[in-house]
């Protein structure tokens, strides 16, 4: 059965591109092009392509003017301009179509609803069904007995089939009559005019009872009122616009039907173009079970043969099964000395004396992949190995901090290596997670090592480009080292205190339970949006803010909105606030405490994830402990010191601030810091142009110091004060009258991240900003305010790490028994021995106050305690 498919390529692409685009977070490879229309575009694709269609013609509109605009310049002239980001994917849309095998057809002067309607009208007696693909409904005058058309719903998931039945069923109107419909109706899309005043019902009815514009016409004096006068006055624009709207058949061409024969893709073609455009999940789909490359290795079986292949310098990977490198399984050492490449089960590595001193030996230089993940495996193996002098994963982070963290794969195609599979390909996932065959897995394990062999030069070469190396070799790398120290080390948990902060929690949730039930006058699921909407907006008839697709919105915001109007919004919000403590913190922690059976949790720090540089944690997270809640607070107290030692917290003094004082050369910000004044006390006297300040005016300068830092708008300051949007605005201008260079520094960083597309911290960190230059409004707005606090951020973090890994240094040549064991934001955590105490806090002390030459003075604060909730 031959069946034509024809598909409108135009229509295709930009509703894939809208479809996201609207969110504003538009899709981007690592060469900066823009990819989420041409993303949604393949995913239909791929869909219709599944179909089975014999044959297959993608029309494409002209690159110019349409002969529709030479006759009418009004065109389609209400449509918004076609925005840049959209512009650059229409080549990748034909290049895509190559790589795909599919026939693509253009010409010029003519629109792809002409193409189509073309090939629909001559080429129907060669198929025995043709398939129309598009939501413009003017192709719907093509349809007859063999002649249907798709349209997509939902974004692209869902579809609706048109048939002529279908048509009169959904619309009222036959194909026929699809151009007399438009000429009264008109087509806002197309700037097609119509009739002012005839709507689609009004012209359904007419079209049923005269059937086509013509006749309509010989007949109007049957016609009464305003509807009769409507239809004279504008008949030259009825049959205007239904000329514009009828599709034209008939015109020279030389389209080529034999080339619609879809005969399949050009695998490595279309792979390529993935690669090209970072479509990861399409290349595994593509592979399949694809199996690695064959790599020619050496298979080391004995410990005694290890000896004879060492040499001074390594590419080594640890391959780990399993999520957690705490607990992963170790499944051997992919290494390469001398371009031989060679693997090592690791039960034959551990094994081996010689093996062991290679790798706590400094003298071997080994290169490698997620030295973090390597390091603390060892540690658990007891083995501390040495020599790590440079890491891939982290390379890769400098370049681009967007890379997946999670997947090699994709790390390595961000140089453009493919040579290597999706750990998905040979391991599974889900419930299908598990580990191969041998051969499979070190073959995978080969391809890995290879690949980190196959890509360092070109990565150094990046990083000497983009002036990055100092950052890899002086802060990532020796900073990758202690974190895998503390991780290892891990921090002492009081299981008596969780289980009474538990405890704690349950009898208020129980509580606040309660309290709602008895305010609401019913019981009800509480952790049920829609529930507890039908409660709040139906039940207590309380104001409604917002609505989403199922129901009335609960979220946070709309709760505080309602704090005023009904007791049982507070109960709410302490409900919800409850639950998620119990759930993150007592619950969270159990499971972790699990993973050693130590009395410690053992977090795995995520060090190439921010855009900013910043340290986030997992398993748990330790970066979210709360602070400013009471009931948050008592978490701490859970986190103790071990046995006859103390918790030693040293924070960093509003750093951001000091920070934004040095980048800006902030002059009496500057000042304020280096007499070691109240720098919230400094800024209320400025802005308020008095010297006795009240308690409210400090609080208020601080809120605007802070503020400004993260870029608030007037809105958002005056959201924050409670005050009017007039007051807000007063607020900041007089701000920035008292400190004009913090306004110059935030319009500088704001004209180079436009300029460039990124930002940089005062120790050469890229932070990517691609949102300022979105053509959506509040994403552009959000890009800006990035650009003034990313510089910041990131530079306080640097500062951070760079006193991190400064500390560590000096621990280990003082040879302190002390571990640092914690990193929270500004704050840095260490578990002490008491007769190391003031050594320790001598050290530190001097180390984060004078880790980087700034003029601003840096503070750093201290406290001890048995717990954190006692140092804090």
């Amino acid at each position: 059965m031959k069946k034509l498919l024809l598909i409108d390529a135009s229509n295709l692409l930009f509703r894939s591109y809208y479809a996201t685009a609207y969110t504003g977070n538009l899709m981007q490879n690592k060469d900066g092009l823009y990819t989420n229309g041409i993303y949604g575009f393949a995913y239909a694709m791929k869909k219709l392509l599944s179909l089975e269609f014999t044959h297959v013609l993608v029309a494409l509109d002209p690159k110019g003017k349409t002969h529709r605009h030479i006759e009418y310049p009004e065109y389609k002239g209400t449509r918004k301009e076609t925005p840049n980001e959209l512009i650059m994917q229409f080549p990748l849309m034909e290049e895509y179509l190559e790589a795909l095998g599919v026939y693509f057809y253009q010409k010029e002067l003519y629109e792809a609803d002409d193409i189509i309607g073309y090939a629909a009208t001559h080429f129907k007696d060669k198929f025995n069904e043709i398939t129309i693909y598009s939501n413009d409904h003017d192709l719907m005058q093509l349809l007859d007995e063999n002649i249907n058309q798709i349209v997509s719903r939902k974004g692209l998931k869902e579809i609706e089939v048109f048939t002529p039945e279908h048509l009169k069923e959904k619309m009222g109107i036959t194909p026929k009559q699809i151009t007399d419909y438009k000429g009264l109706v008109g087509d806002s899309s197309d700037n097609i005019p119509g009739i002012p005043g005839i709507g689609p019902k009004t012209a359904a009815k007419l079209l049923e009872k005269y059937q086509n514009l013509e006749n309509l016409y010989e007949h109007t004096s049957e016609l009464k009122g305003k509807l009769k006068e409507r239809i004279e006055e504008n008949r030259e624009i009825a049959f205007f616009s239904k000329k514009l709207a009828t599709i034209v058949t008939d015109f020279s061409n030389n389209i080529e039907i034999e080339k619609t024969k879809y005969n399949g893709f050009d695998k490595d073609k279309l792979i390529q173009f993935y690669q090209k455009m970072n479509f990861h999940s399409f290349i595994k789909n593509l592979e399949g079970n694809k199996k690695s490359e064959k790599i020619d290795y050496v298979l080391i079986k004995k410990p005694e043969e290890i000896k004879v292949i060492l040499d001074s310098h390594c590419y080594l990977h640890l391959e780990l099964f399993g999520q957690n490198y705490h607990t992963a399984k170790p499944l051997g050492f992919g290494l390469i000395f001398s371009e031989i490449p060679y693997f090592i089960p690791f039960d034959v590595a551990i094994n081996s004396k010689s093996f062991i001193e290679f790798l706590e030996s400094d003298k071997y230089k080994k290169s490698v992949y997620d030295l973090k993940a390597i390091k603390v495996q060892l540690l658990w193996n007891n083995i501390k190995i040495r020599g790590i002098e440079y890491d891939l994963l982290l390379a890769a982070y400098l370049k681009n901090s967007s890379v997946n963290q999670n997947e090699f794969r994709e790390v390595v195609e961000s140089y453009d290596y493919y040579d290597v599979l999706f750990d998905e390909q040979v391991y599974g996932k889900g419930a299908k997670y598990h580990i191969p065959e041998k051969d499979i897995y070190i073959q995978h394990i080969i391809s890995k090592v290879n690949a980190i062999a196959k890509t360092k030069s070109e990565a150094i070469k990046i990083l000497k480009e983009l002036n990055q190396e100092k950052l890899l070799y002086d802060i990532e790398i020796p900073l990758a080292k202690a974190l895998s120290e503390m991780e290892f080390h891990g921090i002492c948990i009081d299981n008596t205190s969780l289980d009474e902060f538990g405890l704690n929690l349950k009898s208020k949730i129980k509580e606040s339970e309660e309290l709602i039930y008895a305010l609401a006058g019913e019981s009800f699921n509480i952790s049920s949006p829609k529930q507890l909407g039908v409660i709040l907006f139906e039940k207590l008839g309380l104001p409604i803010y917002k609505k989403t697709k199922t129901g009335y919105s609960t979220d946070i915001s709309v709760l505080k909105k309602l704090v005023g109007f009904n007791p049982i919004i507070g109960a709410i919000i302490d409900y919800r606030t409850y639950t998620k403590l119990y759930s993150t913190y007592y619950e969270g922690f159990k499971q972790a405490l699990l993973l050693k059976n130590d009395d410690k949790i053992h977090t795995m720090y995520q060090q190439a994830l921010t855009k900013t540089g910043r340290l986030s944690s997992k398993e748990p997270n330790l970066q979210n402990i709360p602070i400013r809640s009471e009931e948050g607070r008592l978490i701490r107290k859970v986190f103790v010191s071990s046995k006859d030692n103390i918790l030693l917290s040293f924070d960093y003094s509003q750093i951001e601030l000091r920070v934004l004082a040095e980048m800006g050369q902030v002059t009496n910000l500057i000042k304020a810091f280096k007499e070691n004044k109240d720098i919230h006390e400094e800024t209320a006297k400025l802005i308020f142009n008095k010297e006795s300040i009240t308690k409210s005016e400090r609080s208020i300068a601080k809120t605007i110091n802070f503020s400004i830092i993260y870029g608030k708008t007037p809105w958002g300051l005056s959201e924050d004060l409670h005050i009017s949007l007039k007051k807000a605005k007063e607020f900041i201008n007089n701000y920035y009258i008292n400190y004009p260079e913090i306004k110059t520094f935030m319009e500088e960083k704001q004209e180079f991240a436009k300029k460039n597309g990124y930002v940089l911290t005062r120790f050469n960190r890229i932070i990517y900003i691609n949102e300022i230059n979105s053509k959506n409004y509040q994403t552009r707005e959000f890009g800006k305010r990035i650009s003034m606090n990313a510089p910041i951020q990131g530079t306080a973090a640097d500062i951070l790490k760079i006193a991190m890994v400064k500390i560590a240094k000096t621990f280990k040549e003082k040879q302190l028994k002390s571990k640092m064991i914690l990193q929270i934001h500004d704050e840095i955590v260490f578990d002490v021995q008491l007769d190391e105490e003031k050594e320790v806090t001598k050290i530190v002390k001097e180390i984060m106050e004078n880790s980087v030459d700034f003029n601003t003075k840096l503070l750093a604060n201290y406290s001890s305690g048995k717990n954190l909730y006692e140092v804090k």
